[in-house]
């Protein structure tokens, strides 16, 4: 008889492994992760004395950017475009809240 031009024993392996990725793949969403979202809505708060925001000169309110050069009333955290309202976080400080009345040198308008 001739060979085969399929190895049964090749075929079989393959089939099995393509079964067993499909069914730990149909399991994925069943899984409890937690989203990075999710974990986001929690961000400490950020301290003016972070590096980072010392040199951007953060301020927690207004009253106290009022003496920083550079400073014009009304550019606050929460109507800059960096800002992320949903967890009071904003780009330039990913792991941290700043203060919707807060202040920095980075503010950039909201697109219109």
């Amino acid at each position: 008889m001739s060979e085969k031009s399929f190895d049964s024993e090749k075929r079989g392996p393959t089939r099995r492994r393509f079964l067993q990725l499909a069914a730990a793949s149909a399991l994925i969403p069943l899984l409890n992760i937690p989203s990075r979202q999710a974990q986001a809505d929690t961000l400490p708060p950020l301290d003016e004395s972070n590096p980072t925001a010392i040199g951007l000169s953060y301020k927690k309110t207004q009253a106290d950017a009022k003496s920083i050069d550079g400073y014009q009333e009304g550019r606050k955290c929460e109507n800059c475009a960096l800002y992320t309202p949903d967890n009071q976080g904003c780009r330039l400080f990913p792991a941290n809240s700043v203060e919707p009345e807060g202040w920095c040198k980075a503010w950039v308008p909201k697109p219109a």
